[in-house]
C-alpha cells in the first residue's frame, strides 16, 4: 500500500454537513436514557445457574435476598461480576422489584445510611 494513497471516502460533504446541522440542533441531554441490551441473554450466557436460580425463584422475596447476596460481598476474597454481567444482574432486580414490591426500598440519599453498616449493629 502506498503512503500517498487517498483515503476512501466514507460521507460526501454535503452529508457530512448535513448530519452536523442536524446533531447541532438536538439539545444534549444527559439525563436522556439509552436502550439498555436484554439483561436474560447475559446473564443466561456467563452465568447459566444464577440465571436458572433467578427463574426458580421469580415472584418470591427470597429473590430479593439472593440478589442482595449476588452482589454484596459478606464472605469476602469474592472477585465479583464482570461489569456488564453486573448491571444486567442489577437491572433484573430492579425489574422484580419494581413488579413485587416485596421489600422496602431504601434511598441512601434520605436515609442515615451508618444505621444499615454490620459495624454498628449491636
Amino acid at each position: 500500500m502506498a503512503d500517498d494513497a487517498p483515503l476512501p471516502t466514507i460521507m460526501a460533504d454535503d452529508e457530512l454537513e448535513h448530519e452536523i446541522a442536524t446533531r447541532r440542533h438536538e439539545g444534549y441531554d444527559p439525563f436522556r436514557r439509552k436502550e439498555k441490551p436484554d439483561p436474560w441473554p447475559i446473564i443466561a450466557t456467563r452465568f447459566p445457574r444464577i440465571a436458572a436460580t433467578i427463574r426458580g425463584q421469580w415472584g418470591t422475596p427470597r429473590l430479593d435476598q439472593y440478589f442482595a447476596g449476588l452482589v454484596i460481598d459478606d464472605r469476602g476474597g469474592r472477585n465479583g461480576f464482570p461489569p456488564d454481567v453486573l448491571a444486567a444482574i442489577l437491572e433484573v432486580a430492579r425489574l422484580h422489584a419494581d413488579g413485587f414490591r416485596f421489600g422496602r426500598i431504601v434511598c441512601p440519599w434520605a436515609h442515615d445510611a451508618s444505621q444499615t453498616k454490620w459495624w454498628t449493629r449491636s
